[in-house]
């Protein structure tokens, strides 16, 4: 799972004044991905395809915050995901 030190990394955010911001993000970021697949981080979103998926919508939300648009609009590569997390197998051990 991204924690907020990632968030903060992979946006390029240095100051502190966003972290509960990047907070709030990070929760959302998790309740999508289970309100959009059903999977949680604990029934197999241990996984960098879970982390993946969490920096999109990040990102997204991050880069849009100011926009009238509140509703999130999934891009190709996160359904992708999304479909991978959905019906992947997180009971097998690489």
């Amino acid at each position: 799972m991204i924690d907020k030190t990632k968030a903060k990394e992979y946006l390029r955010i240095d100051e502190a004044y966003e972290d509960t911001l990047i907070e709030m993000l990070i929760e959302f970021s998790k309740e999508e991905i289970e309100n959009s697949t059903g999977v949680t981080f604990d029934s197999g979103g241990d996984t960098k395809t879970y982390e993946l998926a969490q920096l999109i919508i990040i990102t997204d939300r991050y880069e849009n915050r100011g926009s009238q648009d509140l509703e999130f609009k999934p891009n190709n590569m996160l359904s992708s995901l999304y479909t991978k997390l959905k019906y992947g197998d997180y009971n097998v051990q690489p």
